[in-house]
């Protein structure tokens, strides 16, 4: 891997031949789960403060969900996918998993997070009780990481659009993910609308 300078603009495809590097490493059985995450929050920090943001295209959500999921990469059996995920102000996610581990880097404004646990042991198909466990504010530079049965929902709680790049494991529209509705106790399968 290139080492980061102070004179270089790291490019997406640098990034994107870094992490196949370290996925490759992971299915050799050289890094687990947890260092491979370990191992791309510096290169999404990197990704994330470069100029590969710049162009207003990224700024575009949908209204209907909330907010815009632009595909940056996806290997051919839907494995490495990185996306930049721009949240309209106000608007955000439900709690939801992602059954593959993921990288954010908050590249624009403010995101906040609230993490969950489940109670239940899911064994009642479409129920699940949620706890809420923790909660934080993540703004540009910083970067989160999250594990296949981890839980959390996002909210831009700011007035602006905010920006993040989002690297997982999986095209997180094949994984299998779900959300959860809080009120009805409710867990049903995520999928979202994708720009190409």
């Amino acid at each position: 891997m290139k080492k980061p300078s102070q004179t270089d603009d790291y490019k997406l495809s640098e990034y994107i031949s870094d992490v196949r590097q370290l996925m490759h490493d992971e299915s050799s059985g050289l890094l687990s789960t947890t260092s491979i995450t370990e191992a791309i929050k510096p290169l999404a920090r990197r990704l994330a403060a470069s100029n590969e943001f710049k162009d207003d295209k990224y700024r575009v959500c949908d209204e209907e969900q909330g907010f815009g999921v632009h595909l940056l990469h996806e290997e051919d059996n839907h494995e490495l996918g990185v996306f930049l995920l721009a949240w309209l102000p106000g608007r955000g996610t439900k709690p939801h998993n992602h059954n593959t581990w993921a990288v954010v880097a908050a590249i624009e404004g403010e995101e906040y997070e609230t993490y969950w646990t489940r109670k239940d042991d899911g064994s009642k198909e479409g129920y699940a009780k949620l706890e809420q466990t923790g909660e934080a504010t993540v703004k540009a530079g910083d970067v989160s990481i999250c594990v296949a049965d981890d839980i959390h929902c996002v909210t831009n709680r700011g007035n602006s659009i905010s920006l993040s790049l989002h690297t997982y494991g999986k095209h997180i529209n094949y994984t299998g993910r779900s959300e959860f509705d809080l009120e009805t106790n409710t867990e049903m399968p995520m999928l979202v609308s994708v720009e190409e």
